[in-house]
């Protein structure tokens, strides 16, 4: 995985493409999916109240798409994940995003 800030390229899209470190994380895990054709990542959300450094990532719907909404302490970025499979996808993500040391819930956006 990769720790640089920025993501371009192959499955990702859009001309924004940096990542706070937390979504970082988690658009690894999710390029590294076959069943994933793409990867929109969404603008950063700055100046939030801490969240004590707990990170976490919130896993939900957007059509037949998947809608990452990922906080880092004091940062939310939201991501969107197309994917053949989302059911799949989703609890590829969630194990991968735990396994990370995340916390993880499901939801509406």
């Amino acid at each position: 995985m990769s720790t640089k800030n920025t993501r371009s390229g192959g499955k990702y899209c859009n001309s924004h493409t940096t990542v706070i470190p937390a979504a970082g994380t988690v658009v690894d895990i999710a390029n590294e999916l076959s069943e994933v054709t793409k990867i929109q990542i969404g603008f950063i959300k700055a100046g939030l109240k801490s969240a004590n450094g707990q990170k976490r990532v919130k896993i939900g719907d957007i059509g037949s798409n998947i809608m990452l909404s990922i906080r880092d302490n004091t940062t939310v970025q939201e991501i969107i994940v197309y994917s053949n499979d989302s059911q799949k996808t989703k609890l590829a993500v969630a194990q991968g995003s735990r396994n990370a040391g995340l916390h993880v819930s499901f939801g509406p956006h």
